[in-house]
C-alpha cells in the first residue's frame, strides 16, 4: 500500500500535511506577517476536496494561533480546531472545537491524537491520519542559551527537555516538525539533534528558524542520520512529496531549481563519514547521505 504526504511550509512553524482525504494544519499564520504574501496564504481552494481538515494550535501565542485567520475560514468546510487549553481564551463558538491538554489522546476525524509536552507554554501533537504518523513539536526543544545561562539553569532544560521527549514513542514518527532556533546562539540545534535520535522519525523538517534560510539548509546538509532523512523546506509555500512507501523514505522538492539544494533526497547512507573525531561517532549523527536529482 502507498504511503504519501505532500508537507507545504508556510513560515516560522506554520506547516500543512496534505493526505489523501485529510489535510492538516499545524501552527498556521498569516496576521502581521510581511514574509507571507497574500497569494501564499491558505485559500478557499486548499481546502477543496478534503473529507477532514484538522487545525491544530499547540499554544497561544500569535506564531501558533492566528485567531483573525484561522476562525476566518468557512464554516462549511469539514474543519475541527484542536487547541492546547491555554488558546481558549476569546475562542470564537464554534461546533467543532477540541481542547486538550498533556497526556490526552483522542480520536477526531478519523484521525488520533495524542497529546506531549512542552518545555514552554502549551502542548506538542502526535497525529496519526490514513496510516501517516505527524509529530509537531510546537514549542517543545532545549531552550537554553549556553553562553547566558548558569549550569544550573542549562541541567533544569536538559531535564525538562529530556523528560518530554521520553514520553513520545521510538520508531513510530513518520514525519517530524521540530524547532531549529538560531536565536539561541551556540548549540541552538542541541535539541534537534537529541530528538532525532530518541525518536528515529522517519523524515524530519527544521522549523522556527526566524526567517534564517541558511540555519536549515545547512542543518539537513551536515545533519543526516542514518534512519532519518532530514529535508529543509525554507520558502512560503514550498513544499515537498514525501513517500514512505519503501524501508527507506523519499523526499522530493517540489520548487524545481532551487539553486544550491537537491531535488531528490533518499534515506540511503554512507557509514564513512563516522570517525573518531566525530563527537557524534556513537550516535546516530552526523552520515553521509547519497543524494541524487
Amino acid at each position: 500500500m502507498s504511503r504519501h504526504a505532500l508537507v507545504t511550509y508556510f513560515y516560522q512553524s506554520a506547516f500543512t500535511v496534505s493526505l489523501k482525504k485529510t489535510l492538516i494544519v499545524f501552527s498556521y499564520r498569516q496576521t502581521g506577517l510581511s514574509q507571507l504574501a497574500p497569494e501564499q496564504q491558505l485559500s478557499e481552494k486548499d481546502f477543496q476536496g478534503f473529507n477532514n481538515i484538522l487545525v491544530f494550535v499547540p499554544n497561544n501565542s500569535l506564531t501558533h494561533h492566528d485567531r483573525k485567520a484561522i476562525y476566518s475560514w468557512k464554516p462549511s468546510f469539514p474543519i475541527t480546531y484542536i487547541l492546547s487549553e491555554d488558546a481558549m481564551k476569546d475562542t470564537p463558538d464554534l461546533p467543532h472545537i477540541r481542547v486538550c491538554r498533556e497526556g490526552d489522546s483522542f480520536s477526531v476525524a478519523q484521525a488520533k491524537v495524542s497529546v506531549f509536552g512542552s518545555t514552554d507554554t502549551g502542548v506538542s501533537y502526535l497525529v496519526e491520519a490514513e496510516d501517516v504518523c505527524v509529530f509537531h513539536a510546537g514549542d517543545l526543544n532545549l531552550w537554553h542559551w549556553r553562553e547566558e545561562n548558569t549550569l544550573r539553569e542549562i541541567t533544569r532544560a536538559e531535564e525538562s527537555f529530556y523528560d518530554k521527549v521520553a514520553a513520545i514513542p521510538k520508531d513510530k514518527v513518520d514525519i517530524c516538525f521540530f524547532p531549529l532556533d538560531p536565536n539561541q546562539g551556540g548549540l541552538y540545534d542541541a535539541g534537534a539533534n537529541h530528538i532525532i535520535m530518541a525518536i528515529r522519525p522517519r523524515v524530519f523538517f527544521p522549523m522556527h528558524f526566524d526567517g534564517r534560510t541558511e540555519i536549515a539548509n545547512e542543518y539537513a546538509r551536515r545533519s543526516l542520520s542514518r534512519r532519518t532523512v532530514i529535508f529543509a523546506l525554507t520558502q512560503p509555500r514550498e513544499s515537498a512529496l514525501v513517500d514512505l512507501t519503501g524501508a527507506l523514505p523519499t523526499v522530493r522538492s517540489t520548487s524545481p531549481g532551487r539553486h544550491g539544494r537537491p531535488g531528490l533526497r533518499r534515506g540511503s547512507v554512507d557509514l564513512s563519514a563516522y570517525t573518531q573525531e566525530d563527537p557524534f561517532s556513537q550516535t546516530d549523527l552526523p552520515v553521509s547521505m547519497q543524494e541524487e536529482e
